[in-house]
């Protein structure tokens, strides 16, 4: 009879190992996944911030039509980056979400680390510093 209790628990044991595995890798992919969104919006910002450099370069006094329509070619680019940024952010605030149902679900209640940990940046609003 000991012996069967003894395979009981090891039994139990083991599937309990499991579960908090499989709990863990739940919560890595959910966390993998904002930092993911996070990292691409760290990417497009960058892109963003180099056009808006490349555009404040420009010589308003070199060619005034031709820098003018560089200007506003530049001025698209980076409200088509921003959209990108926006889209990225909204996706990203997504998967924050999806993170905290998922910590949520499996018992945790406290979430002000995790909101420091994946700080996803604030939206985009459209540039227009355009004047030509």
């Amino acid at each position: 009879m000991q012996i069967s209790q003894k395979r009981k628990d090891d039994q139990q044991d083991v599937l309990l190992e499991e579960l908090l595995r499989e709990k863990a890798a739940v919560l890595s992919r959910a966390g993998f996944a904002v930092d993911e969104a996070i990292g691409k919006l760290t990417n497009i910002d960058r892109e963003i911030e180099g056009k808006i450099s490349l555009l404040n370069s420009l010589d308003w006094n070199d060619h005034a039509a031709e820098a003018s329509r560089k200007k506003q070619i530049i001025c698209e680019e980076i409200n088509a980056c921003i959209d990108h940024f926006n889209t990225i952010h909204q996706k990203a605030e997504l998967q924050y979400y999806y993170l905290i149902v998922t910590r949520e679900a499996l018992g945790f209640r406290r979430h002000e680390t995790i909101r420091e940990i994946y700080r996803i940046p604030e939206k985009k609003k459209k540039y227009g510093k355009f004047d030509g």
